[in-house]
């Protein structure tokens, strides 16, 4: 790939990325509010709406009614989504995987980002991602549709199982329902090659992280961990370069 090419997807990709990015960040503050998940984004203070302004990547506009700036995560958010986009088209181009990766690892980053913020994972995020995966799949071919049935299948009951493992030997959740349609969502996502490799880096990314704020007091042995947070973080990972 030449140069010429590189900066035509870093500035048109890194563009369309950071829109995305916006919207993300809309549905990201729209559903812990209780409103309707499409629509312009609302102030995370009063809950004020910020108007199509709102939606122009890379700005903090104040909020009209209290003054106060919009959230830090919403540029974080959109330079998150930006890299993504640009990572899926310098790594896979414009083909089945880029786009697909590009779409699905922007789904996941609004699931990352409530959970990581909420801590809850609602399903009128998983459901739709899970239509878009199915789809795209059956686009794909009914190989692909069938790896990624078997997949979201089988990540489901193996979390279903870590769910209720964890009941049995400690009494008490280490993971929510959310984590365990989350896991299908993921599988449906990556298809059987790739289920595994994405959701052992969720985990191991979700322990490290775990230590690291055990470790800087931030948390405590028994305090919760945003687990789904580092479950979309692994896939995306595994969607852009494997």
């Amino acid at each position: 790939m030449d140069l010429g090419s590189v900066a035509a997807i870093v500035l048109v990709g890194g563009g369309l990325g950071a829109l995305a990015g916006a919207l993300v960040h809309a549905v990201a503050v729209r559903l812990p509010a209780d409103l309707d998940p499409l629509g312009a984004p609302v102030c995370t203070a009063c809950g004020a709406l910020f108007g199509a302004g709102g939606l122009v990547p890379f700005r903090r506009p104040a909020c009209p009614r209290c003054g106060v700036p919009a959230h830090w995560a919403k540029v974080a958010t959109e330079v998150a989504a930006a890299a993504i986009v640009i990572a899926a088209l310098l790594l896979r181009g414009l083909t089945y995987w880029g786009v697909s990766g590009a779409i699905f690892s922007l789904l996941l980053l609004v699931i990352l980002r409530i959970d990581w913020q909420h801590h809850l994972i609602y399903t009128a995020t998983i459901v739709p991602g899970l239509a878009v995966a199915l789809v795209a799949a059956a686009l794909h071919s009914p190989g692909m549709l069938l790896s990624a049935g078997v997949a979201a299948v089988g990540a489901g009951l193996f979390f279903a199982l870590l769910f209720g493992l964890a009941i049995l030997l400690y009494r008490q959740r280490a993971l929510g329902f959310g984590d365990i349609l989350l896991a299908v969502l993921i599988g449906a996502m990556t298809g059987v090659g790739r289920v595994a490799p994405a959701l052992f880096l969720g985990m191991v990314l979700a322990a490290a992280g775990g230590l690291l704020l055990m470790a800087l007091g931030r948390r405590g042995r028994r305090d919760y961990i945003p687990y789904g947070a580092y479950l979309c973080a692994g896939t995306i990972v595994v969607l852009l370069v494997r």
